[in-house]
């Protein structure tokens, strides 16, 4: 007995890795993500090559090989890697370089400013998805410099193309350049905490799974012809009878092993009212109501239950008094992870019932693919760090209800998983993707050593 607790405690010795200087860390960090705010990486250019360029630059002066691969000029990549004992496969480390499109008439301040004022960085990308990115690299200058010993290779990605779909970065790397971020474990963007107006961490959200982007065109041909003169063909008249129909089609819901937990634990931590309805839908047979109420507490919790069909656009006629001979409208379809593309347009169009309204699919870009385990060393490595940083605050796996890059690696085998920097409760947006966008100073640095320290459980030798 007093040898096997000897080897115990020697073993704790041996795994204990150095700690990074944590002011000086989270400071670096942040000086990092405050230079690649301001390089304007916006689609639909990218120009990705800017922050690429930059983060080379850093890691030579590290001494860690690294290497930019570029889809097209400009549409570029950066990969890094500290090297393990290849006794496990390896963690990637990834966030996206690109960000989008900005209205500069619309911002209250130079979205490539990166000015911070009272605990909070004001940039375009600041929380979409440079905060990411300037993490993970954090962590991977950390593991050298204290030259950690790992049981796996840990990869740093800085992708292209993220916010196009990822055609010219994560697809072009999968499919041509898959050595170099080949995995067993991916840790993403889309996760965060939630913290209240005291500031206390009230839930972490793990993402373990999303929905895929299936958008379609709808397109009616009819006769042109006189305003005055009503005509059976009218193009608007059968697009907007279309529309309507999809608009009004509630597609069946169904939870998968994310959901499923995500609103047990949901249910755990909610008061009695609210906790009522999530477990009403985990029953065996939920009724129509209690998906209504479901709707009734968040529409994100309807849209995480069922493929969402939702109208985005619809362009018809030039003058008030003339039919037009056709009629056109988007439509923005987010299905879930298993939804069959192919079933799903054949259900649209007998729901359309429009001889008329021809459907045409989008691109895909997300391929389908199944959501990530929850029982694999990562997620495990989540609940035990957060417990251990943040004692008692509950920690969920949840799906997204846009689309990342975690799409293409899941489809590719690689489990993958979401965290990022934490989000107020009253605005867990934070103006992604709208004018404005922000990030919480704390909250990002408290990111970047519970990232660490995830890392630390997944990948360091013991």
């Amino acid at each position: 007995m007093i040898r096997a607790t000897l080897l115990t405690l020697v073993a704790a010795a041996l795994f204990a890795a150095p700690q990074p200087d944590w002011p000086a860390a989270r400071q670096e960090a942040l000086d990092t993500l405050g230079d690649l705010v301001k390089l304007d990486t916006s689609q639909p250019e990218g120009n990705e090559i800017r922050a690429a360029k930059y983060l080379k630059a850093k890691l030579d002066a590290e001494g860690i090989a690294s290497a930019i691969v570029e889809a097209k000029p400009g549409r570029a990549s950066l990969i890094a890697r500290v090297k393990g004992n290849g006794s496990k496969r390896p963690l990637l480390l990834l966030g996206h370089l690109d960000v989008v499109a900005v209205e500069r008439s619309e911002w209250s301040f130079d979205p490539f400013g990166g000015v911070v004022e009272d605990g909070i960085l004001y940039a375009r990308g600041s929380g979409d998805d440079k905060g990411v990115v300037a993490g993970s690299f954090q962590t991977l200058l950390m593991l050298h410099r204290l030259q950690v010993p790992l049981a796996r290779d840990v990869i740093f990605l800085g992708v292209a193309d993220e916010e196009a779909g990822g055609l010219e970065g994560i697809t072009y790397l999968l499919d041509n350049h898959r050595e170099k971020i080949e995995a067993e474990f991916a840790i993403n963007e889309a996760g965060k905490g939630v913290f209240d107006r005291s500031a206390n961490y009230t839930r972490f959200e793990i993402q373990t799974a999303e929905k895929t982007p299936r958008r379609v065109d709808l397109k009616a041909a009819g006769t042109s012809g006189h305003g005055s003169i009503p005509l059976k063909d009218n193009p608007v008249g059968s697009l907007a009878r279309a529309v309507g129909r999809l608009f009004d089609h509630e597609m069946p819901p169904r939870l998968n092993e994310t959901t499923r937990e995500y609103f047990r634990r949901l249910a755990e931590i909610s008061p009695p009212e609210r906790a009522e309805v999530f477990r009403a839908i985990l029953a065996p047979n939920p009724t129509p109501e209690d998906y209504e109420r479901l709707r009734g507490l968040s529409p994100v919790y309807h849209s995480m239950v069922r493929t969402s069909i939702v109208p985005t656009i619809f362009r018809g006629g030039y003058l008030k008094n003339v039919i037009p001979a056709e009629a056109e409208a988007t439509i923005d379809i987010r299905a879930l992870p298993d939804e069959d593309p192919e079933r799903m347009f054949s259900l649209l169009k007998r729901i359309m019932n429009e001889p008329t309204v021809d459907l045409t699919p989008h691109p895909q870009t997300r391929p389908s693919h199944e959501p990530s385990s929850l029982e694999t060393d990562v997620f495990r490595a989540f609940e035990k760090v957060l417990e251990k940083m943040h004692p008692g605050v509950p920690v969920l796996p949840t799906m997204s209800t846009g689309a990342t890059d975690s799409a293409q690696l899941r489809a590719a085998g690689i489990a993958s998983y979401g965290f990022g920097p934490a989000k107020p409760a009253w605005d867990l947006a934070g103006g992604i993707h709208g004018k404005d966008e922000y990030l919480y100073v704390k909250p990002f640095q408290d990111y970047v050593e519970i990232l660490w320290n995830v890392v630390l459980e997944i990948a360091a030798d013991r």
